[in-house]
């Protein structure tokens, strides 16, 4: 029968645990640390270090997993960005459109009833900040968590003679660099995760056959 080979003791190395061989990570503004707390707990529950070496793996490998998750969000929030633009630019040249007929209009009704062409004053200018307010609240809308609001958006941006899908394409494959570099990015930290995968393996395939947990 193997004998049971006795986890290493943190206070032998005047540490409380072995989790404090490494620097604690202070938050980034846009991340949400109490997510990344609960990230880590689940993933060192998973991965099981049973030495204080695989524990600094393991903490590598929930970095490399931790920065792949935000890389994913920024690139979406710059796609999201990228959408809402091409939205906000629609909804004004569609009301800029508007108020130029309307314009148009009021000075045909001016001619029509013998006013003086040089005379005529346009009776109120093109309202920018209304329109902007317009198109932010489409944007949002297009991405609500609601189906039903989302599904209206995505009519009202259909009528402004944009595809969802194609405003989609352009986002992903269109003037956004900072997508590319996420993408970019991404596949770097993709490859990084295999090779420090492939290290812990190794490692977890020489444990003694009783080895136990360091800490959870």
């Amino acid at each position: 029968m193997p004998k049971r080979l006795p986890s290493p003791d943190p206070s032998r190395f005047g540490l409380d645990t072995f989790s404090q061989i490494l620097a604690p990570r202070p938050p980034i503004v846009g991340e949400d640390p109490a997510s990344f707390d609960g990230f880590h707990r689940g993933m060192m529950q998973s991965l099981a270090p049973t030495t204080p070496y695989e524990g600094v793996i393991a903490e590598n490998l929930i970095a490399i997993e931790w920065e792949l998750l935000q890389h994913r969000r920024m690139r979406d929030a710059s796609l999201r960005q990228h959408i809402r633009n091409s939205i906000l630019v629609a909804v004004i040249a569609m009301r800029t459109a508007v108020h130029e007929a309307e314009m148009d209009a009021d000075f045909d009704r001016h001619v029509e009833q013998g006013g003086d062409e040089d005379e005529w004053k346009e009776p109120e200018e093109f309202d920018v900040e209304t329109a902007s307010h317009e198109g932010d609240d489409l944007a949002k809308r297009a991405f609500s968590r609601d189906v039903d609001v989302q599904r209206a958006a995505l009519e009202a941006i259909s009528e402004l003679g944009l595809d969802p899908v194609e405003l989609m394409s352009q986002a992903y494959h269109g003037h956004n660099d900072h997508a590319q570099f996420h993408d970019g990015k991404i596949q770097e930290l993709e490859r990084r995760r295999r090779e420090v995968k492939r290290d812990f393996d190794a490692l977890v395939k020489g444990r003694p056959i009783d080895a136990e947990v360091i800490e959870a």
